[in-house]
């Protein structure tokens, strides 16, 4: 066994981060998308306006997507800020997880593990 390389930078435990807070100056009802740059989580409360919340960013959501659209169990999913759901192309969208089942062209939602 190698010896680990150690570095002195004075890290604190902080929390899980299952969830992380966030101050919003707008409402956001429960269930919303919250996209923070390359950070996007689910609100699993509602937020009220200029207050205290926190976004999760880890768990299984049924999250709505295109009914046209076939997204396999194991594809990529990235969120739409201008369509406002999942797709799977990442050009200029920010990841938000990975299906964990099929999701055929009739369903409206995809269940996504959030990867953050």
């Amino acid at each position: 066994m190698s010896n680990p390389i150690i570095a002195p930078v004075g890290a604190i435990y902080v929390h899980e981060g299952v969830t992380v807070p966030i101050v919003t100056d707008v409402e956001i009802p429960a269930g919303n998308v919250v996209v923070l740059g390359k950070l996007v989580g689910i609100a699993k409360f509602g937020i009220c306006a200029n207050s205290r919340g926190s976004i999760t960013v880890a768990g299984v959501f049924d999250v709505v997507k295109d009914p046209t659209t076939n997204i396999p169990a194991g594809t990529i999913l990235y969120w739409s800020k201008i369509s406002h759901h999942v797709i799977k192309n990442a050009y200029a969208h920010s990841m938000i997880g990975i299906a964990v089942e099929d999701a055929p062209p009739s369903s409206l939602t995809v269940k996504v593990k959030l990867l953050q």
